[in-house]
């Protein structure tokens, strides 16, 4: 019965790989096909002369497959550079700002007591619960106003509205679960705050690595307030670009090409900041 069991759970495991990571595969393979290969049907499972030819032109150069064949750079390689400009920039600083916050303030919801303390955690709670959708009319009125509609600054604002409350309410579980160390700090002669950066940090690294990957994708795949707030204007982020990328007609490899590209950025974080994370806990961090 328990080797039933086993099968079956490896069963349902090998069916959410292969849901998860079918469409990134076809989409990997797209963009390594000729135009005849994906005019062809039923299209091809492996490419079967593959070139990186739409990822070169999606970034403005032309791509010689043969001598006399070459494929043209794509008409919106401008917009694709410029949107992947553009969150990385947000990205990265959302993902700064954000841990530079919420770490002190997870912090001290987790380990200190203090008045008012349960019902500004309500508060955190309900501003996670708010869908972002119920708040765009008023931050778009409130951009138009202050001029900061179509500017990266005003996207990083918003963005930020909802990463820190979010990693903080999940940080502040991972805390309260860390050893009583604060005592054993003070008696040390540690003030607060360096009990906060030398000890409580590095036994909390593990977690608040997770953070940033969760802070780093939020921003990334923030689509929402972009469309509103940025979409067609110098500060449009790559996933806003690639939607009025689908209204263009691209070639099929180039937006193939985009999508996978898309996807890179989070992919290098979550496996630098895991490798981190595995490395991390093979330490003791008490010493």
């Amino acid at each position: 019965m328990q080797r039933r069991m086993t099968l079956w759970a490896w069963l349902g495991i090998a069916v959410a790989v292969v849901w998860t990571l079918l469409p990134i595969y076809w989409f990997l393979k797209m963009s390594l096909l000729t135009p005849d290969e994906i005019a062809r049907f039923p299209p091809p499972l492996v490419p079967l002369d593959p070139t990186p030819a739409a990822y070169f032109n999606i970034f403005g150069f032309d791509y010689q497959v043969t001598p006399e064949l070459v494929r043209r750079a794509s008409g919106q390689a401008g917009q694709i550079i410029n949107g992947l400009i553009n969150s990385l920039i947000v990205s990265i600083v959302v993902t700064a700002i954000t841990m530079l916050v919420v770490v002190p303030l997870a912090y001290v919801f987790a380990r200190l007591d203090f008045r008012f303390k349960q019902a500004l955690l309500i508060t955190i709670l309900l501003s996670v619960a708010l869908p972002p959708v119920s708040t765009l009319i008023p931050f778009y009125a409130l951009y138009v106003q202050l001029g900061l509609a179509g500017t990266r600054f005003g996207l990083i604002v918003v963005t930020l509205t909802i990463t820190i409350p979010f990693v903080t309410w999940m940080l502040i579980g991972y805390l309260r679960n860390l050893p009583p160390v604060e005592r054993l700090a003070r008696v040390d002669g540690y003030t607060r705050l360096e009990t906060l950066v030398f000890i409580v940090i590095p036994l909390a690294r593990s977690g608040i690595a997770v953070a940033a990957v969760i802070a780093f994708l939020f921003a990334w795949n923030e689509y929402t307030y972009a469309l509103v707030l940025v979409n067609g204007t110098p500060a449009n982020t790559l996933a806003t670009a690639l939607s009025g990328f689908l209204f263009q007609h691209p070639e099929p490899s180039h937006l193939a090409a985009a999508l996978v590209v898309s996807i890179l950025p989070p992919v290098l974080v979550a496996y630098f900041l895991q490798r981190h994370i595995a490395e991390m806990n093979l330490v003791d961090p008490i010493r």
